[in-house]
């Protein structure tokens, strides 16, 4: 097995690493760690772009590779590769989703919680990202799947062309095409929102 770079997983993650592969694992259950130690860190990278948090990033990437163990390697089948990047997004397009229904209801729980409270204390306030950020990631997650697979592994990933679609099983020019049409879609998407 390679080693990971010291610095390639945030601090946390490394001692997890560390542990598991002090332990001494099933021969079954190899492929995990193969799959971490090669992938991980990109994957790491590619939520945290996502999502713009760090322990958002690493709760998704913990129920990622809690979905990966308890599927199992014959359920996940030859593309291991893909299979992880693809659960990991939909781990980060489900957060995204629950933050975007959260912004949607702050305001009344703002309201609710000064009234409950006479003194001049103000609720925290959500800065996980900007306007117009929060504005792209919930245009993401409104993308088709295929579409918003080659967005978040392209531009969030920031993987070359080649990858994607070795990633998604499907051609280069394949990968370009769907690239292209997301961005005309988030396009039409931003635009409308903001008229």
């Amino acid at each position: 097995m390679t080693a990971l770079a010291s610095t390639a997983l945030p601090f946390e993650l490394q001692s997890v690493v560390e542990n598991v592969r002090a332990t001494r694992t099933a021969d079954d259950q190899q492929w995990i760690l193969s799959l971490l130690d090669r992938q991980g860190p990109l994957v790491v990278g590619l939520l945290w772009r996502m999502l713009g948090s760090e322990q958002d990033a690493l709760d998704a990437y913990q129920s990622t590779v809690c979905r990966l163990i308890s599927q199992g390697k014959e359920a996940i089948g030859t593309n291991r590769d893909g299979y992880f990047y693809r659960a990991a997004m939909n781990a980060g397009i489900e957060m995204l989703r629950t933050r975007q229904r959260r912004q949607k209801h702050w305001p009344a729980i703002a309201d609710f919680w000064q009234r409950s409270h006479d003194d001049d204390s103000r609720p925290p306030v959500d800065s996980h990202c900007g306007e117009d950020v929060g504005r792209l990631r919930a245009a993401i997650t409104e993308l088709p799947p295929h579409l918003r697979d080659v967005i978040v592994l392209r531009e969030l990933a920031g993987l070359p062309y080649r990858q994607v679609a070795s990633l998604l099983k499907i051609g280069t020019a394949t990968a370009r095409l769907y690239r292209h049409q997301a961005v005309l879609r988030l396009a039409d998407m931003l635009g409308a929102r903001a008229a």
